[in-house]
């Protein structure tokens, strides 16, 4: 069976996930078409609809379509309604499109290979749908705290509340602002820095034994921009590669029914 797929964003160039999903399909004989889309908001709609008549099987959503993409979609997972956020659709049998939410599983995977997370203060930079997105992973974890921080007060707020106020949800999910500990653990999941330099608008209470992990990823082995920033304050800083090969793995799973392996590095892609 020939699968087509891929992934969305704006921007997208930088995107490693065809390389990532053609080692897959090497590796489970399964044969994919996957591709990089550069879509923007205004196109969104028009670009889903187009991709899944012309026979689209499932595709991969990054920023910043991680929420207006469900409007698109006709059922979701009890993870996508708790979160309001998705980062892989599928077109199942009926033809009726399904989101779903892999980047929790990926980004708890990877980290449990970096640092631990049980009884820690967890800092979240943003509130946006890749901030969403790994909260329920996170406190499946059991931390000491989930704290959110964010430019947008209103985004961070409304974000706090879907938290507080679900059942499913066990971790106390607090406002930087009223927040005094040392923080344990930094994740980045903003876009900032994409064009420029990182920078936060406010001092963070971090240490140099505070892990700073970026949701973002670069190519090669230069820096991401926030780790870049965060080089300044701690040893211990991670880009967001391995969370990028593991949700990957769960979206394949999910469209073919099969778990690649995930032993990939960046030189097997750059090498490709």
């Amino acid at each position: 069976m020939h699968y087509k797929l891929g992934v969305i964003g704006d921007p997208i160039k930088h995107s490693l996930s065809p390389k990532i999903h053609n080692i897959f399909s090497k590796q489970t004989n399964i044969d994919i078409d996957y591709q990089a889309y550069h879509v923007l908001e205004d196109n969104l709609d028009r670009f889903l609809k187009d991709f899944f008549r012309e026979g689209g099987d499932g595709i991969n959503i990054t920023l910043p379509h991680k929420i207006n993409c469900l409007r698109f979609t006709n059922n979701y997972s009890s993870l996508v309604s708790l979160i309001g956020a998705a980062n892989t659709l599928h077109k199942d049998s009926s033809g009726r499109i399904f989101a779903e939410s892999t980047d929790g599983i990926g980004l708890v995977k990877d980290l449990k290979n970096k640092c631990p997370i049980s009884l820690k203060n967890i800092l979240i930079l943003g509130a946006g749908g890749s901030a969403l997105s790994i909260i329920p992973s996170i406190d499946a974890c059991k931390p000491r705290n989930i704290i959110l921080d964010n430019r947008s007060k209103n985004n961070l707020e409304n974000a706090i509340k879907r938290f507080s106020e679900s059942k499913e949800i066990y971790s106390r999910i607090i406002n930087l602002d009223d927040f005094n500990e040392e923080i344990d653990l930094v994740i980045n999941a903003t876009s900032i820095g994409f064009s420029s330099p990182f920078s936060w608008n406010r001092e963070l209470k971090i240490s140099n034994e505070t892990v700073l992990y970026d949701l973002s990823y670069s190519k090669d082995d230069t820096q991401t921009p926030f780790l870049k920033w965060a080089s300044q304050y701690s040893e211990k800083y991670f880009d967001g590669f391995g969370m990028l090969i593991q949700q990957a793995a769960a979206s394949f799973e999910l469209w073919t029914g099969v778990l690649p392996q995930t032993k990939i590095t960046k030189s097997d892609l750059l090498n490709d």
